[in-house]
């Protein structure tokens, strides 16, 4: 995957509204969480609830209107407001933001995974120290960043855990943060369209299998369980107290399971 450099946004804009990646308006909102926190769950929920898609709509569409900035060189602009999916730390000119945060013992851990299944693996001990940084930071680093707010970004925290047991309110949550008028029904084909279940079997269709094979995604699924318990299968008991014990104040602040 190329990343791309913010200095690019300075190139022009192609006719018919084919943008540059990082050229944007302070009226876009930005989906942000560090790697592995539900960043793809939350990209489909915006897609859903904003352009109102059907459960036949592919990654492809997806990814369309809610553009990952590292796997797009250019976006469309549809509208005066348009969504991103990004895991960058506080920007100048990320005006409004969804950030997602999610238990960092079980970011790291499907980070980990995600990383062998793609024939790249990293020791999970070094994650969980802060040894291994992922895009130059830590999963504290990140939310303290975040939290920190240095450009004054209108931000919504959206807990993963909170996303899981209760999908529907953390919509209507969102709705009220970005001002839109949306059915009960509405609402509630993007609690379907983003059900595990449901996002297991777009996984399967081509336009996934083929983002998995460019990325050398050789084994296991992309989209993973959400059972929070996960962790403690494979994390050494010495490492998770260490994990838990360096980070105890965000994870009581953030985590009702942590308390």
């Amino acid at each position: 995957m190329k990343w791309l450099s913010f200095d690019d946004a300075q190139t022009p804009k192609f006719p018919g509204g084919l943008t540059n990646i990082h050229a944007v308006k302070d009226t876009d909102v930005f989906v942000v969480g560090f790697p592995k926190s539900g960043n793809t769950l939350m990209q489909h929920i915006m897609a859903h609830l904003v352009y109102g898609f059907n459960a036949e709509a592919s990654r492809s569409m997806i990814n369309l209107v809610v553009p990952d900035i590292y796997a797009n060189s250019h976006y469309f602009r549809f509208n005066d407001r348009c969504f991103f999916k990004s895991h960058e730390l506080p920007r100048p000119n990320y005006k409004k933001v969804i950030y997602i945060i999610r238990d960092g013992s079980e970011a790291l851990l499907s980070y980990h995974r995600m990383m062998e299944n793609m024939g790249k693996p990293v020791p999970l001990k070094d994650l969980f120290t802060g040894k291994e940084k992922i895009l130059n930071t830590t999963w504290a680093n990140h939310i303290k960043a975040w939290e920190s707010n240095p450009y004054q970004a209108d931000i919504l925290w959206v807990n993963y855990e909170d996303l899981k047991s209760n999908k529907l309110q953390e919509i209507e949550r969102i709705c009220k943060f970005l001002e839109l008028s949306r059915t009960q029904d509405e609402l509630e084909n993007v609690v379907a369209f983003t059900s595990l279940d449901h996002m297991r079997m777009l996984e399967k269709r081509a336009d996934w299998q083929l983002m998995k094979k460019a990325n050398n995604f050789n084994t296991g699924t992309f989209v993973r369980s959400e059972d929070n318990k996960s962790n403690t299968r494979i994390i050494s008991d010495e490492d998770l107290r260490l994990f838990n014990k360096t980070h105890e104040d965000l994870l009581k602040k953030y985590f009702k399971t942590r308390c």
